[in-house]
């Protein structure tokens, strides 16, 4: 069973600096300045007119501001005043603000309640518009001019009223051109070191996370060897998830365990990896008074079957990705079923067993539909909501069952009586 700490999200977050730091970057294989943009194809509009009366041909003769968000994007949210202010600034001039989102609508129309944008807002079901111009790296801001072509591709915090001008007047926009880059389909990559790595290392250091720190946590790897594992700014939880391989859905629980964030190193010479566990074991021991071991039960769990091979949100790829949860929702690029598999667990809240007998590489994307009224959006699922989206998404059946299961059982040491 692989771990969902492997997998870092396939859509970065572009940080908000000084306004000198502020860059836009743009896949060299994506659309560029002056190209003609690719069709305007959306599966809904939460805001504005409906989506089948939007596209390139019947904007023609306006200045289009398209803006690719998220509601879990920092600088998404930071830009929000930024471009409400120029919305209202050109609110009587043939200008349109499109604010685009794979999100949950669910999820989206929760936060306009708290966040309002003054744009029309559109909803890119699957990533379809994401995936045609390329996109990274959100926020991600698109100029495109009357005549329909790209004026701009910027960050919406250097987009200023005089460049929206310049575009307006049939000039050249004078925003600088974005960084090109591509994204490297070598994920096999290693860092090599001068010095040599230690034969035998089990090591739990604390680390104390700044407040103002908002970054990557419990980042987990394993040794390229397969002779150790490393985790850094991560939690005991996500060390017992990763290292035996067990969901929450498949942890018994029996005490709180320790807060904070740690590094944990965990290295044996070649040909003793059986040793990994058993000295991670007596770590956790040591370090957090917790006892941990394998134990076989029975318990609900679901098994999982294919139903349907054309799926909307279901297909085979050959590249490798990434992905994660998403609020009502998750979004995996390129990974094996039984990472799928996980997420599914860890959203139902129970063991998942796979007999699908699909191989390979799989891009999944499943949304599920969110409880009327729901304001907090922090909420577990309903089950039914997840099968249910599961089937019609992916097309896979998970059928509930009674199943033997293997739990990691943890809990404190006993105090002895002599303590």
């Amino acid at each position: 069973m692989k771990t969902l700490l492997q997998f870092a999200t396939i859509t970065i977050c572009l940080l908000w600096f000084s306004n000198h730091d502020l860059f836009a970057i743009a896949d060299k294989d994506g659309p560029k300045t002056g190209d003609i943009p690719p069709p305007l194809v959306l599966s809904a509009i939460l805001q504005g007119p409906s989506a089948q009366e939007i596209s390139w041909d019947k904007l023609k003769g306006k200045v289009v501001v398209l803006e690719f968000w998220a509601t879990w994007c920092g600088p998404c949210v930071k830009a929000i005043p930024h471009l409400n202010s120029l919305a209202e600034q050109f609110k009587d001039k043939p200008v349109v603000f499109l604010s685009v989102t794979s999100e949950n609508e669910g999820v989206v129309r929760t936060f306009l309640k708290q966040h309002p944008i003054k744009s029309w807002i559109g909803v890119d079901d699957y990533e379809v518009l994401n995936k045609a111009f390329h996109v990274r790296g959100i926020p991600h801001t698109v100029i495109i001019n009357a005549e329909g072509r790209i004026a701009a591709i910027t960050h919406p915090a250097k987009l200023e009223a005089r460049h929206l001008e310049e575009v307006l007047g049939g000039n050249k926009c004078s925003l600088p051109e974005p960084t090109a880059y591509t994204l490297s389909d070598d994920s096999s990559s290693e860092t090599v070191s001068s010095e040599a790595p230690s034969l035998f290392e089990i090591s739990i250091r604390e680390r104390k996370l700044p407040e103002k720190i908002r970054g990557p946590t419990c980042m987990w790897s394993r040794a390229p060897d397969g002779c150790g594992f490393e985790g850094k700014l991560a939690t005991v939880e996500s060390g017992l998830n990763f290292v035996f391989g067990k969901t929450p859905s498949r942890m018994a629980l029996d005490c709180k365990l320790a807060e904070g964030f740690y590094d944990f190193k965990l290295q044996v010479p070649a040909g003793h990896e059986s040793e990994l566990e058993k000295q991670f074991i007596a770590a956790l021991r040591t370090s957090f008074g917790l006892e941990v071991k394998r134990m076989v039960r029975q318990a609900d769990a679901y098994v999982l079957a294919q139903v349907t091979t054309n799926a909307p949100g279901f297909h085979r790829t050959e590249k490798r990705g990434g992905g994660g949860q998403t609020r009502g929702g998750f979004r995996l690029r390129g990974t094996e079923m039984e990472t799928i598999v996980d997420y599914l667990e860890l959203e139902l809240g129970k063991p998942v067993f796979d007999e699908t007998n699909l191989k390979g590489l799989f891009d999944a994307d499943l949304k599920w539909e969110l409880p009327s009224g729901d304001e907090q959006i922090e909420y577990h699922p309903k089950p039914e909501a997840v099968v249910e989206a599961t089937r019609s998404r992916l097309g896979l059946q998970l059928t509930p069952v009674r199943r033997t299961v293997e739990f990691l059982e943890v809990r404190k040491v006993p105090v002895s009586r002599d303590e």
